[in-house]
């Protein structure tokens, strides 16, 4: 009993979150981007595995290319349901504006900590995340300051049987800490649905829909993203 109205509150819970992403959509977005992936999942034991992505991202409604970047990350379980994590990035990114143009290098590493927990059809999910990304090829006298968030999210997941998809909702909040290099401080607050669909000996694909806020100082910008991933997994501990 106490198991069915855990899952009526949860479903209802989602409802309202997808109606707080919609609301807050509405108020609109500057630009939609198309945010693409490509994955590779090694489960190398039970408690330790890794992940290699490319990652494709689009802007101007999806007209001219934003960014691509590899991805690495690896994963340990240190304890039942609770994950310690870290991660690298190597960006290219597309600098369209102003006179000097073109293709820039960037460096990124994170690290996280995870918690899921499942009650049958429902998953709960918390992360915390630091970040760190800083332009290659220049010094912090040439303007180059690293940019930190402390990033926090939180999810909920509910597993669609009949139709073998599973849906979750995210809401994130990125926060800069205090740097006296920087004028000032941005934060972030990002909204994402996802579907993922698992096929046997095919691997997962997950289509998902987001929104985004930033706000620096007084400057808001609002934007919007379209996303498609597909992950093949490999588990060597079978």
């Amino acid at each position: 009993m106490k198991t069915e109205m855990l899952l009526q509150s949860s479903s209802r819970l989602i409802l309202m979150l997808l109606l707080v992403v919609n609301s807050v959509d509405a108020q609109i977005s500057n630009d939609l981007e198309g945010w693409s992936a490509v994955e590779i999942d090694l489960k190398a034991t039970k408690k330790l595995s890794f992940s290699i992505a490319e990652h494709l991202r689009l802007r101007n409604d999806i007209t001219s290319i934003k960014s691509y970047f590899t991805q690495l990350k690896v994963n340990y379980e240190v304890l039942k349901k609770f994950e310690l994590g870290a991660g690298v990035r190597y960006i290219t990114k597309n600098d369209d504006v102003g006179g000097q143009q073109g293709y820039d290098p960037f460096f990124r590493y994170q690290f996280d900590a995870a918690y899921r927990h499942k009650i049958e059809k429902l998953g709960l999910f918390f992360r915390l995340r630091y970040q760190n990304k800083n332009q290659l090829g220049r010094s912090e006298s040439e303007g180059d300051i690293a940019k930190e968030f402390i990033r926090t999210r939180f999810g909920v997941g509910y597993k669609i049987k009949s139709l073998k998809l599973t849906l979750r909702v995210f809401a994130e909040h990125f926060n800069q800490p205090n740097n006296s290099k920087i004028e000032q401080n941005e934060t972030r607050m990002r909204y994402t649905l996802k579907l993922n669909r698992r096929f046997k000996k095919i691997g997962a694909f997950t289509v998902f829909y987001g929104i985004q806020n930033n706000s620096i100082g007084d400057v808001k910008t609002k934007k919007s993203f379209l996303g498609l991933k597909y992950a093949y997994k490999i588990d060597f501990t079978k």
